[in-house]
């Protein structure tokens, strides 16, 4: 058994490719070795914006020799009428080296054929690192990628080294002119010559003593006990989010916390100017006392040791700089008349073809006014009129122009200083979020359904210009918008079909653009993004809510988008799957649907009902029928399925009495009908006909 060691070294990769480079990774060193039939006992992956590294350990020496059935033509073609070989034959023995004698028959699904039972030696591991490990690099997929030598090689970065060891022995591979070696870089800044490696051990080792740590989970525990020691020692509060976090692992080969101050005089400003400048603008993270006041300190993360505190010394500068421009534009933002900027936004371009964001806050007007129609909440029309007009007024604003992670959150905060109705400030302020499925979540209802009206004006307005995302790539954030919108309609409980959300965007965009800038009709554009929330849909829910494709393909119904009531009926079913009742009503459904499968929907007469066993199914039908409706309809959907379950002795009743596919006609529709009502009824839970048991 040996090991492997990878690394990729490459120039500055932004952090937010790194999870998705290491994944793409993992995986296609775990296929191609799986393919090649070479085992291994684990593999462990790290990066950093400058490195890659994969290791694997308790690789087999050599594939398995294996055995392998090749078919040759079918015989009936394989022989003439003499039996003597044919060309295709003929053709076929000599193809693969060998005599007649080796030939043998083979039983397929399409009848039987001529062919060899082939012997093939393992390879040495060796060896299949050598093929696979361009391959591996071509194969990856990036956002963007360059050309950045005399080969011509799309990548994400310039590549400065690759080095791959089996054991101590090199594999001398090649990518993009780039020859594998010994040879790696340490830190950037604090390591000068190259590192010649012989082993994992000395590849540890030895970047570990020029101020690299290989190990992301080692890098995330230092930073976090750093973080922790410095919330004791001020008797403060930071509240490091993921995407900071991640950035902070990442961008740093040997992470260093510390702290800074500012001026007190800035604390003036609102605190969101603050903490949101720092996070978004320059990766800071702001500190709080326990009563959650900001403080005037705030806390980063470096990449080298910070002795003569330069590193601090230069954030400071820069937090000073920037913060008493932030000052100057609050107080001249202030004095601004924030409602007439809205005429501003007719020069602000939201898309080419698409308008201003002027005439985006006309189709947002629009949008609002039937949201709050189909949630039923329409004493919220008005406010949604008003912030949908001036959500968009910051971006005209002196301080948005500079720190553009501001907008929203100020145009909701200069409403609140010129004492704006509550309700309409604070649903401009929410109205970006959420950012993504993982993002938190939003507590206000204005805020959610502007940000629902804004998300789907988005989605529709790129789709139609012919935008798409594909692989990794989602630059305009279709994607993250629907996500977004998933998470919104989840998080609010709002409990509507998406479908006429998606039909009225598609007309209101039309509405509102000139007749020669609309190329397709909005029925066309309806699908392609009722398509984009199915596959969304699907994903969300496998992705981030570990919801296995059975149980997805179960509570899906892509004619309809009730996204909230998916959601319900999905986590109501993986509590039925904790328990025995989901195995009867698996059996029960599977039964229905094989017995229905071929029928087209019948009206059940109650007259055509003849034998007693149905008769009585009928009844205790229509019986259990108005409460398990009542159930599900308030998403008791485990209550609802125990009811149903109570049916299931008579309807095995009913199959053991009853002959479902009478020779009378009518008696058979009427039976089928009867069965058609339960798993109608059955459906409105789950499809549990499609979950694997």
């Amino acid at each position: 058994m040996t090991d492997f060691l990878f690394e990729l070294g490459i120039e500055e990769v932004p952090v937010s490719e790194i999870k998705s480079i290491v994944g793409q990774l993992k995986d296609k060193f775990i296929s191609k070795l799986d393919t090649q039939k070479i085992t291994f006992d684990s593999l462990e992956s790290a990066a950093t914006n400058r490195r890659f590294m994969v290791h694997i350990s308790g690789l087999a020496d050599k594939s398995h020799d294996h055995e392998a059935q090749i078919l040759g033509p079918a015989l009936n073609i394989a022989y003439d009428k003499k039996g003597n070989p044919t060309i295709a034959l003929k053709k076929f023995i000599e193809s693969q080296g060998i005599n007649k004698s080796n030939l043998i028959e083979i039983e397929t699904k399409k009848g039987t054929y001529t062919g060899t039972q082939k012997k093939t030696k393992g390879k040495l591991t060796h060896d299949v690192l050598t093929e696979i490990i361009p391959e591996v690099l071509r194969e990856l997929i990036f956002s963007k990628t360059m050309l950045w030598n005399k080969y011509r090689t799309p990548f994400i970065r310039p590549i400065k080294n690759i080095l791959s060891l089996l054991n101590s022995q090199l594999i001398e591979c090649r990518f993009a002119g780039v020859e594998s070696s010994n040879f790696i870089h340490g830190h950037n800044l604090l390591s000068a010559d190259p590192l010649e490696i012989h082993s994992v051990k000395d590849y540890i080792e030895k970047l570990n003593n020029n101020f690299v740590m290989v190990r992301d989970d080692e890098r995330r525990e230092k930073i976090l006990n750093e973080i922790k020691d410095i919330e004791e020692e001020l008797n403060a509060r930071v509240e490091v989010d993921s995407e900071s976090l991640d950035y902070y692992i990442y961008n740093n080969e040997y992470p260093v916390v510390f702290t800074g101050e500012f001026e007190k005089k800035y604390l003036s400003l609102p605190s969101e100017i603050i903490s949101t400048f720092m996070r978004k603008e320059k990766k800071l993270q702001p500190i709080y006392d326990p009563k959650g006041n900001l403080m005037k300190i705030f806390l980063g993360v470096s990449n080298i040791p910070d002795e003569n505190k330069n590193v601090v010394h230069g954030n400071e500068k820069v937090i000073q700089a920037t913060l008493e421009d932030a000052k100057f534009f609050w107080e001249n933002d202030k004095k601004d008349d924030f409602i007439s900027l809205r005429e501003k936004l007719k020069n602000v371009i939201f898309q080419k073809d698409l308008g201003s964001f002027f005439n985006k806050t006309e189709r947002l007007k629009d949008l609002t006014g039937f949201l709050a129609q189909i949630t039923s909440n329409t004493g919220l029309t008005d406010n949604l009129a008003q912030a949908s007009l001036y959500c968009k007024n910051d971006l005209v604003t002196r301080m948005v122009r500079e720190f553009p992670s501001l907008q929203g959150i100020m145009g909701g905060l200069y409403l609140k200083e010129n004492q704006y109705d509550e309700d309409i400030w604070i649903t401009i302020y929410g109205h970006y979020l959420p950012r993504g499925f993982s993002d938190e979540k939003l507590e206000h209802l204005g805020a959610g359904l502007l940000s629902l009206a804004d998300k789907i004006d988005n989605i529709t307005g790129l789709l139609h210009k012919g935008i798409k995302t594909s692989g990794s790539k989602d630059p305009y954030g279709i994607r993250r918008d629907a996500n977004a919108i998933i998470k919104l309609m989840i998080d609010l409980k709002l409990d509507f079909d998406l479908n006429p959300l998606i039909q009225f965007a598609a007309e209101n965009l039309f509405s509102h653009l000139k007749p020669e800038k609309i190329d397709e009709d909005a029925v066309t554009l309806t699908l392609k993004i009722k398509k984009l929330f199915n596959i969304r849909i699907k994903n969300v829910f496998k992705d981030s809510l570990n919801l296995k494709s059975d149980l997805i393909s179960a509570i899906m119904n892509e004619d309809t988008l009730f996204i909230h009531t998916m959601y319900r009926r999905a986590k109501a079913v993986l509590n039925m799957k904790e328990t025995t009742s989901i195995e009867h009503l698996i059996i029960l459904h599977k039964r229905l649907k094989n017995i229905i499968r071929d029928f087209e929907p019948y009206q059940i007469a109650e007259e055509h009902l003849v034998e007693k066993e149905e008769k009585i199914l009928f009844d205790i039908f229509n019986q259990s029928k108005t409460r398990v409706e009542e159930l599900i309809l308030d998403h008791q959907y485990i209550q609802a399925g125990s009811i149903i379950l109570e049916m299931k002795p008579v309807i095995d009743n009913f199959f053991n009495h009853v002959l479902v596919k009478a020779k009378d006609e009518k008696l058979k529709k009427n039976r089928i009908a009867l069965l058609q009502k339960i798993d109608e009824l059955l459906s409105k839970i789950a499809d549990f006909s499609s979950i694997v048991e």
